[in-house]
């Protein structure tokens, strides 16, 4: 089922590419490079316009424990999701959170390895069901707030 926020990024993304090509059109003599250029820039708007509308679709961190955090920067790890800075700062926060008393031995930490962030409420959300950008986003926003609880 499409929600009004995909919905409404699809109809934004028409609308870019369909204004790219109509001002191409209409510069004649300018040819297949504004064309291309034109095209290009319409289309990385509605990435990032895309991407904006699916970034508000991941679920808060708020809830989340320090145990359940942890054990899903592991998954991040492990999955390789992360990479250059982010894959080296992750490793380290992982291994100072990991020495904290009592967070590898909790059941949160055990669903954060499976990759299930604790949502709150007997909630959880599977960064298995991510792909691509959505999973690299959603592991540096665990990043960063693990990171926050050092």
């Amino acid at each position: 089922m499409m929600t009004k926020k995909t919905f409404a990024a699809l109809v934004l993304a028409a609308g870019l590419a369909g204004t790219a090509s109509a001002q191409a059109q209409s510069w004649g003599s300018m040819g297949k490079d504004a064309l291309n250029s034109a095209t290009s820039s319409a289309t990385s708007s509605a990435k990032s316009a895309g991407m904006g509308m699916m970034s508000n679709m991941l679920p808060s961190l708020s809830s989340a424990s320090t145990s359940n955090l942890t054990g899903v920067l592991g998954y991040c790890v492990q999955k390789n999701v992360l990479s250059g800075a982010q894959s080296t700062a992750a490793t380290s926060v992982l291994g100072n959170l990991t020495q904290q008393q009592g967070v590898t031995s909790s059941s949160g930490y055990s669903a954060g390895q499976q990759g299930l962030l604790q949502t709150g409420g007997n909630q959880t959300f599977s960064l298995d069901n991510l792909k691509g950008q959505m999973k690299t986003k959603l592991c540096n926003m665990v990043l960063s707030k693990a990171q926050s609880l050092l």
